[in-house]
């Protein structure tokens, strides 16, 4: 929505928000279900009366956009939930269009692994063919992260490993990383773990997270869990989360941090911290 000079501390010049730039043509709003209920209640009134106030601002603006949503969450669920306006949502679902998930759609696997393959070659990685059988094992895997797990696979293949042609094998190899495994017990005798991967199929991983600490919950029966709980759980997260960052620039920690939005000296103390093991790769 933007803000005013002087708003809050920072805001020395006026800033035009996503409204004002997109006035007179589209806007998309990604992720619509992660929307705060504050922004929820703001972005209703421009649907209802076509104006909205910048942060700062008293004078309500005009404003002539088209709104194209997104989500990849159920949202009458989260209506039932408190999390979404009821009202919001039937102003939205005006022309509802489904989109499959990538296991629906096994055809399109090809074309987007080319596709993945050359933008990663743009970004400075080497160049990589795959054979046939590998896009079968691709085909009769379930992507439960859906097209951006797909996009994260083909970055690994293209900066972990040496080879040019990427045979099944080292797609299994990948497919089956410890994120898909049940991580090691905890040291303080609670599992806060488990397998994300089973049974979470389509789910984001705020989903995922909130079933897993549910039942965390339920197995402590009357008595509650450890001491603790809130930095194990993001330890639990974090450690992946950087893992990840770090093999998807090839360990280069600088662009990892700029991935992450974190200080290079944070994220380093962090790897260090954590005990997060660096790939040395093949040059």
């Amino acid at each position: 929505f933007g803000h005013e000079k002087g708003a809050f501390t920072g805001a020395s010049q006026r800033s035009a928000g996503r409204f004002e730039q997109a006035e007179g043509g589209t806007l998309f709003l990604d992720e619509i279900g992660d929307m705060p209920m504050e922004a929820q209640t703001r972005l209703l009134r421009v649907l209802q009366q076509g104006e909205y106030t910048t942060v700062g601002g008293r004078t309500p603006i005009k404003t002539n956009v088209r709104i194209i949503a997104a989500t990849n969450k159920d949202l009458r669920i989260l209506i039932q939930q408190g999390l979404f306006r009821e009202d919001l949502y039937f102003r939205l679902n005006v022309v509802p269009l489904r989109l499959p998930p990538l296991r629906e759609r096994t055809e399109d696997i090809p074309d987007l692994v080319n596709h993945f393959f050359k933008a990663v070659v743009n970004e400075g990685l080497p160049q990589k063919y795959i054979d046939q059988a590998a896009l079968e094992r691709m085909k009769k895997y379930r992507w439960p992260g859906n097209i951006r797990e797909l996009e994260n696979l083909i970055r690994r293949l293209a900066a972990l490993h040496p080879q040019e042609m990427i045979s099944d094998s080292l797609v299994e190899t990948e497919l089956n990383q410890d994120f898909h495994q049940p991580p090691p017990p905890d040291p303080n005798g609670l599992s806060t773990g488990g397998n994300f991967n089973e049974g979470d199929h389509g789910q984001t991983l705020s989903t995922s997270v909130e079933r897993h600490l549910a039942k965390l919950f339920r197995d402590c029966g009357e008595q509650l869990p450890p001491p603790g709980l809130y930095h194990r759980i993001l330890r639990e997260i974090e450690i992946p989360l950087i893992s990840a960052a770090l093999a998807a620039t090839r360990g280069n920690q600088i662009k990892a941090a700029e991935l992450l939005g974190l200080n290079r000296n944070t994220l380093r103390k962090k790897v260090n911290d954590l005990d997060i093991r660096l790939m040395r790769l093949p040059r």
